[in-house]
């Protein structure tokens, strides 16, 4: 038998914190999310930089790590350190497609940023730093990521 026990002030308190110390922005805000005219300028360039790789998802977590590349039905989505980019497959099943507050799917009119997500303790610069590494891995053909390694010593991936 399992008896749940009620948390004690302390741990709500914390449980609240930690669940309130993200950000929500998406391009218009609604109930849930802040528009991201209403970001500061530091935020904004986040969002600007992720919308020129045209991601439409952006999650800066507080503290897990997460590495690596996954291809979902809908997403690609790359992961580093703290960041994670998804960006929606140019080519998607109409039953898989992605809405965002509109009846249109994002690979039609709802293309580039639609949502991001940040820690409170955000470091900005850093994040800029990811998209651009996270860009140029996905976006570098292997071949052209080898001459780079070879050449001028650029990492292969985005967790070297």
């Amino acid at each position: 038998m399992v008896v749940l026990q009620k948390l004690p002030p302390l741990l709500t308190l914390i449980t609240m914190e930690i669940d309130m110390s993200k950000l929500i922005y998406s391009k218009n805000g609604s109930q849930t999310t802040e528009s991201i005219r209403n970001a500061s300028p530091m935020i904004q360039a986040v969002w600007n930089q992720a919308n020129k790789f045209g991601a439409n998802i952006v999650r800066v977590r507080a503290y897990q790590d997460r590495f690596g590349n996954d291809t979902g039905k809908t997403f690609n989505s790359y992961h580093h350190e703290k960041v994670s980019v998804y960006k929606q497959k140019d080519e998607v099943h109409e039953s898989n497609a992605l809405y965002f507050a509109q009846k249109i799917p994002v690979t039609k009119s709802n293309k580039g940023m639609q949502i991001l997500e940040v820690a409170s303790n955000l470091d900005v610069q850093d994040t800029l730093d990811i998209i651009d590494e996270i860009q140029y891995y996905a976006e570098t053909s292997f071949l052209g990521r080898l001459w780079n390694r070879i050449r001028y010593g650029t990492p292969m991936s985005i967790t070297d």
